[in-house]
């Protein structure tokens, strides 16, 4: 009797400990659990936005690079032209065949001028501004290319946003219509199929919801790369771009004018030629005239402590090496102006692509915009015939079919027509903060 009661005591206090220890795992779990943060969403205007992309981009650091290294080599070129001083020091011990032996220490100085080098430095010269100038247009078309970026992305950002919300608004429609239709099957108006109908319909609508969350998702997502920031990002964007409508051939000869690629192109030529010019000095001659002063520690015997020289150097012959060198650098020449000749049917076949792109959506705009109004209508005109027992739920479900679709393209047209315009400038050149308006 004993043992049995030690044994329920025994077993009270088990049930003690387990619901003590069950009780304390809402504790427990509250503090080991992280909590969940919300998502903030930071608003960005266009120059904040387009600064801090410009921050965030490889193709600007190196093309900043580019520029400050074309400043340096602009400097450098001309270097030859100062004078330069050079010090010596130094210090020998001479051993004799009879064991004596003498020590001696010295330092000096040297000062010598180049007066002419073959043209090579004028010639340097101007290939360093050329290549100073390309860098600048490198630098350029990379902030171009920049802003084209950060503006397409941010237009799918806001396509993505109405999208989804014209989803909302089908739901919604969609809904009302389920609604409708049960409230017709209740009193003996409407079959079941037409309930069927609308909740097939109501599931799509909501599987397009879901598609579109998706959609815009990615598209923040895509936005935040390219700014390099965490979270959500959101643009706030001036009205549509400037953009004077003009013909093909006058966007063409702008493009050849202002694209700043194809400058850099026509500067990478002009260097070349250069180069080539440069090549071909090797055999001129070089003059420089030279001082220097050497204070020796004892006296050295048959060693001046000053001395004046005016040197003159001319290779004249090299075994032909200066003009094998020279036929390939001006091969190099024609080859940079094949490449330059490919970039400019580049750049015209991609004026003309973003000029047709523009002026095709233009002409769709009042078949895009009547379109939407006719959808409207008809929506609208199948719900009342559906209210008064003239049409099916299935008309009504095909005339929200067709109104969501035409929702949908005009949204994506919109859009579609903002992105062409900054297309057209950036295939021009001419894509900067200056063709918006800013209060």
């Amino acid at each position: 009797m004993v043992k049995v009661k030690a044994r329920r005591q025994h077993l009270r206090n088990g049930r003690g400990l387990r619901t003590a220890f069950l009780l304390t795992i809402p504790f427990f779990w509250t503090i080991l659990t992280p909590v969940k943060a919300t998502a903030v969403e930071v608003t960005l205007d266009l120059r904040q936005a387009f600064n801090q992309a410009l921050e965030a981009n490889n193709d600007i650091r190196i093309a900043t690079e580019d520029l400050e290294q074309a400043r340096l080599l602009k400097k450098q070129a001309i270097t030859i032209l100062f004078p330069k001083l050079t010090a010596t020091a130094g210090a020998s011990k001479l051993y004799y065949d009879d064991g004596s032996t003498v020590e001696s220490t010295s330092w000096g100085l040297r000062l010598s001028q180049t007066l002419y080098n073959g043209g090579r430095v004028w010639i340097a010269k101007k290939g360093a501004a050329f290549t100073l100038s390309a860098a600048d247009y490198g630098l350029e078309f990379a902030k171009q290319s920049v802003l084209f970026d950060l503006l397409y992305r941010t237009y799918r950002v806001l396509a993505a946003e109405e999208l989804l919300g014209l989803e909302e608004k089908r739901i919604d429609r969609v809904d009302e219509q389920l609604r409708s239709a049960e409230a017709k099957l209740s009193v003996g108006q409407a079959s079941k199929t037409d309930v069927l109908s609308a909740k097939v319909a109501l599931s799509a609508a909501r599987l397009a919801r879901v598609e579109a969350e998706k959609e815009l998702l990615l598209a923040q997502k895509r936005l935040a790369q390219v700014l390099d920031m965490n979270g959500l990002v959101k643009v706030s964007l001036p009205p549509n771009v400037e953009l004077i409508m003009l013909e093909l051939d006058e966007y063409i000869i702008k493009a050849r004018a202002h694209r700043p690629d194809l400058l850099q192109s026509r500067e990478l030529v002009r260097i070349s030629e250069q180069e080539a010019k440069l090549v071909g000095t090797g055999g001129n001659p070089d003059i420089d005239i030279s001082a220097s002063y050497t204070q020796y520690s004892n006296q050295v015997p048959f060693v001046p402590e000053k001395q004046v020289a005016l040197n003159f150097e001319w290779p004249f012959f090299q075994g032909g090496l200066v003009r094998l060198q020279t036929k390939e650098a001006f091969s190099k020449v024609r080859q940079q102006e094949q490449e330059h000749a490919k970039r400019l049917k580049a750049v015209e076949l991609q004026v003309e692509e973003a000029f047709r792109g523009l002026t095709a959506l233009e002409a769709q705009k009042d078949l895009v915009d009547s379109s939407l109004a006719n959808a409207r209508e008809n929506y609208r005109l199948a719900r009342i015939q559906f209210d008064l027992g003239a049409a099916t739920d299935l008309d009504v479900l095909i005339a929200e079919d067709g109104l969501a679709e035409s929702e949908n393209l005009g949204v994506k047209h919109r859009y579609d027509m903002r992105t062409a315009r900054a297309a057209l400038l950036y295939s021009i050149g001419a894509l900067d903060m200056d063709v918006f308006k800013f209060d």
